[in-house]
């Protein structure tokens, strides 16, 4: 008989067998349509309380010994990227519905705000620099081109310029057209200001 599962950082209704987390693991990769890293698959499931992590961790190697998992080749990144093989594709097609609806929906939901989140964070940039009489923020949202804002703002504390930060990773595009509303005097054009229906980020 298997062992429930340490529960430690499980959420109710999380999962406390093995076998379940790895046919998790299956589905999460199957669904999200890409490689993802050992960290975005912890950060994924972890945040959410769906696994333990030392479970977690004992998943993923169980699934790369049985071949339902290899490490990508194709990847040059310092950190190693796991790929379903068809084995583990058929795992998430003939067992998966074995899950929780919940949890699945948790955990895919979980892999695309982090995955949004993560590449908002290559494309806008926001740093904090000490000046003399206080911060100064620079905001920066690029495209392929030129960028689309490149800004500065004094603050006169370290809070106050975090918060700035805080809110501009939160939703760049809102702060894009307001300064491009307030600058061209064109809010017809720019549409309403209003947040992104989308949370990405949860605090």
């Amino acid at each position: 008989m298997e062992l429930n599962a340490f529960s430690g950082g499980i959420e109710p209704g999380g999962l406390t067998l093995g076998h379940e987390i790895k046919i998790l693991v299956c589905y999460l990769l199957h669904n999200i349509g890409q490689e993802l890293t050992l960290s975005q698959i912890n950060e994924a499931l972890l945040k959410r309380g769906l696994v333990n992590y030392f479970e977690l961790a004992d998943a993923m190697s169980e699934l790369l010994e049985s071949g339902h998992l290899v490490i990508s080749e194709t990847n040059d990144q310092d950190e190693d990227y796991y790929r379903l093989t068809d084995l583990g594709a058929r795992t998430a097609e003939e067992l998966s519905d074995s899950l929780p609806l919940t949890v699945r929906e948790k955990a895919l939901t979980s892999a695309q705000k982090l995955l949004m989140r993560q590449r908002l964070a290559k494309e806008n940039l926001s740093s904090i620099h000490k000046v003399q009489d206080g911060y100064m923020v620079d905001l920066i949202i690029s495209d392929i081109g030129s960028d689309l804002m490149d800004l500065s703002l004094f603050m006169p504390t370290e809070a106050e310029a975090e918060a700035v930060c805080r809110q501009f990773k939160r939703d760049p595009l809102l702060v894009y057209k307001g300064v491009l509303a307030l600058l061209t005097g064109d809010l017809k054009t720019v549409g309403e200001l209003v947040p992104s229906s989308e949370t990405l980020y949860d605090d």
